[in-house]
């Protein structure tokens, strides 16, 4: 009942504020924003039982963003949320190394220093040509929940474009590290043709070009090679 209570002394007068001054929040520093819904509102309960039932998680959070950040300068991920926010951590020896992007405005406290808010397919309005060492783009291509009303990108063609601003984006040899799921897709994005002639698979990684995972059918990820113009 006294956390009950507590929440509610301290999330409703971050409401009203808001209400009476739709801008008030940008002056709320991150750190305390962060905070208020992590430790407060509790955004995340349940994150870690969710993320124990899936390896393919764990390998993003423990695996793959450690190995990316230790070998490339310049990284894009793709989305922010509650649950990506601390992936930020891992370029902590240099925050500006790391850009994040969501097409939604109010994801902005989960993004890095470094954050832009517009559609993927729009990243070269804001960064120049092969500015990127490596994208981080998971769980984008297929996914949808209609129920929830959340979208990515499903179109056939708008995943073609996705692929060619990439390119445009990222550096030649540099790396694009795909994560789909065949619960959304019933073809790879290779099958799907929407990878030629932007980008190649690569053995550079640890893994392999693809890491699938024993008793885990719901994900897959994939390493890309830039090509050469």
């Amino acid at each position: 009942m006294w956390a009950s209570l507590k929440k509610s002394l301290i999330v409703a007068p971050l409401y009203w504020l808001n209400g009476l001054f739709p801008g008030a929040k940008k002056l709320v520093p991150k750190w305390f924003h962060r905070f208020v819904l992590l430790r407060i509102v509790g955004v995340n309960r349940g994150y870690e039982t969710l993320i124990n039932h899936e390896p393919s998680r764990l390998f993003l959070e423990r695996e793959v963003m450690p190995w990316v950040a230790d070998h490339y300068h310049r990284v894009l991920f793709v989305g922010a949320a509650s649950y990506t926010y601390h992936y930020e951590r891992t370029f902590r020896d240099d925050p500006g190394r790391y850009t994040t992007i969501d097409r939604l405005a109010l994801t902005r406290v989960w993004g890095a220093d470094q954050h832009i808010v517009g559609p993927i397919q729009e990243i070269d309005r804001h960064r120049p040509a092969g500015f990127f060492d490596c994208v981080v783009l998971n769980g984008v291509l297929g996914y949808r929940i209609p129920e929830w009303n959340e979208t990515g990108i499903v179109e056939i063609e708008d995943m073609r474009t996705t692929m060619k601003v990439l390119h445009h984006v990222i550096r030649p040899d540099g790396m694009l590290v795909l994560g789909w799921n065949p619960r959304d897709m019933a073809k790879s994005p290779m099958e799907l043709g929407v990878m030629q002639p932007f980008f190649e698979p690569t053995d550079q990684p640890p893994w392999g070009w693809c890491k699938r995972f024993e008793g885990e059918l719901r994900h897959v990820y994939e390493f890309y090679r830039r090509r050469g113009d």
